[in-house]
């Protein structure tokens, strides 16, 4: 049975939520085919691979263990359309959904450089120009568009299945951030008792990280200044730092 998703957001912290999660004996990630492109943080099925059949995705998490959750984190579900959100209710109507937000400045441009990474491209000699039509694509803004992605998954799940956090608080609290998911999954967190904010650099930071352009910081302000202070509105919480 599938218990948990991990939604999101794009570089807001999953590849350290899988592995933090993963050291814990309560939680079973599934392994999946690996002539696929997925592994077992990202089945990516719903976003990639529902051609696949439902039936084989039901068989990644079949069978119960008394204690233990089966989840998987893809943070391509964050902007699935309404219609699919829809069907995975109809399927898991009580999965509990994980999602974590990040400021979508700063996560436009982490996205760009990783894109950039993948290509082996150099960083500082490609042109302020290619970052902007990057940040201006569907995919981009979509995801860094939180507000519509949350009201779409409450559109099916209710809202005590939905965990909302932040981004700034898995850096600067990494033991209070994962204590909050174990509690909401009903899970033991004890394991990470001794877990200190050095643990999440060593995931996170461990290649460095260009800054944002001072040209190109500007631009991502008033590309995303409406969508934050609407989103502060809707969650009733103060995002004045994002600006």
């Amino acid at each position: 049975m599938l218990d948990f998703l991990g939604i999101g957001a794009e570089k807001a912290g999953t590849t350290w939520l899988f592995a933090t999660l993963e050291k814990n004996k309560s939680v079973i990630f599934p392994a999946v085919d690996k002539s696929l492109d997925t592994w077992n943080k990202e089945i990516r099925f719903w976003n990639l691979y529902r051609n696949r059949g439902i039936d084989w995705y039901k068989s990644i998490f079949e069978g119960e263990q008394e204690g233990k959750v089966k989840g998987e984190i893809t943070p391509g579900y964050a902007i699935l359309n309404r219609n699919i959100i829809k069907e995975i209710y109809q399927h898991y109507p009580k999965v509990k959904i994980i999602f974590t937000l990040r400021n979508p400045i700063y996560r436009a441009w982490s996205v760009a450089i990783m894109d950039l990474n993948f290509a082996k491209a150099d960083v500082f000699k490609t042109p302020d120009q290619w970052f902007i039509e990057h940040f201006n694509t569907p995919h981009s803004i979509s995801n860094g568009d939180y507000e519509t992605c949350i009201k779409n998954w409450k559109s099916s799940f209710p809202s005590d299945q939905i965990l909302i956090l932040f981004y700034e608080d898995l850096a600067n609290n990494p033991l209070q951030y994962i204590t909050k998911i174990c509690n909401f999954l009903n899970i033991d967190s004890a394991l990470y008792r001794s877990l200190n904010k050095t643990d999440f650099e060593k995931v996170i930071w461990t290649g460095g990280h260009p800054i944002i352009r001072p040209s190109l910081l500007p631009f991502l302000i008033n590309l995303y200044k409406d969508k934050i202070r609407s989103l502060s509105e809707y969650l009733k919480k103060d995002l004045s730092s994002w600006l």
